[in-house]
């Protein structure tokens, strides 16, 4: 049994003078129009002042394209997307969704049942419309063939981007504000010996292999220093304690899997999320991946 609702969107060409899709010609037949059918993800598909598109996340519509050819007023199924979400816009309603053009748009005119869904639609003068009750929202989805699985997952993203814009919304009434509180701090005192090692190193990552570059105003690179053992943990700012790190290693080396297997004042080696590693410090900070 189908549980998709179908939502239908007309677009009348002849009336706008231009198809839904940018830089399609105009002047040329829709039968001789060839369009880039690659998945379009969480991209605005249509316009409408209508209220229901606010209810119909998760639905599927069909954007249906009327233009008068050879004096005949032809019909085409022009694209299909899943409605993911929706932003207004002054009175407009701008729906947005996973979905594709379709490559060679289907002519309506002559299928089965085409007219009384045409009436149905009030001749395609009602705009955006839950056509879910109308048999003909199936043969619709039939021309879906070879990504109907875009219309029945669910994209992880979506709620993530709606609670982003949610959270958007309360921050832009919030200004910062700047509070004095009494906190523990550790006072490490090592300035003079932090500074005087980035300069021995040429302020350079000493992580085997790395090249990292930050230019400051200053006119060096920007480096940080780690500890081996942590100072919250009684770890001391001395040689066999300390590496020159880019801010990436420096917290790949606080946050990933490690194991130190030598440290000493000439030698720091061990392994990080799985890389061996070792740093001869006595021999002028000269490096090696084994």
């Amino acid at each position: 049994m189908n549980q998709n609702n179908f939502y239908i969107q007309y677009h009348n060409a002849d009336k706008l003078r231009c198809f839904p899709t940018e830089k399609t010609d105009f002047n040329s037949l829709i039968s001789e129009i060839t369009l880039n059918d690659d998945i379009k993800e969480h991209d605005s598909w249509i316009y409408t002042k209508k209220k229901t598109a606010k209810k119909a996340t998760n639905g599927i519509c069909f954007l249906i394209v009327g233009k008068t050819e050879n004096k005949i007023k032809n019909y085409y199924l022009w694209s299909c997307f899943k409605i993911e979400d929706y932003e207004e816009n002054l009175d407009k309603i701008i729906v947005i969704g996973t979905g594709q053009d379709l490559k060679k748009p289907i002519l309506l005119n002559n299928l089965p049942d085409f007219i009384s869904f045409k009436k149905f639609c009030g001749n395609f003068g009602i705009g955006f419309q839950n056509i879910t009750k109308n048999d003909f929202s199936l043969k619709l989805f039939s021309y879906i063939k070879d990504n109907k699985e875009i219309f029945s997952q669910a994209n992880p993203k979506i709620s993530l981007y709606k609670e982003i814009r949610e959270l958007n919304s309360k921050m832009l009434f919030i200004n910062p504000e700047r509070k004095v509180q009494e906190i523990d701090k550790i006072l490490r005192k090592d300035k003079k010996i932090v500074e005087s090692l980035k300069k021995l190193v040429d302020y350079k990552c000493q992580f085997p292999e790395c090249n990292s570059t930050i230019p400051t105003e200053k006119g060096v690179n920007y480096v940080e220093v780690a500890h081996i053992k942590p100072v919250f943990k009684g770890g001391k700012s001395i040689l066999g304690n300390l590496i020159v790190f880019c801010p990436n290693h420096h917290k790949e080396f606080d946050l990933g899997i490690k194991e130190i297997l030598e440290d000493n004042t000439e030698t720091i080696s061990g392994i990080l999320n799985g890389k061996n590693f070792k740093i001869d410090l006595h021999n002028n900070y000269t490096y090696k991946v084994e």
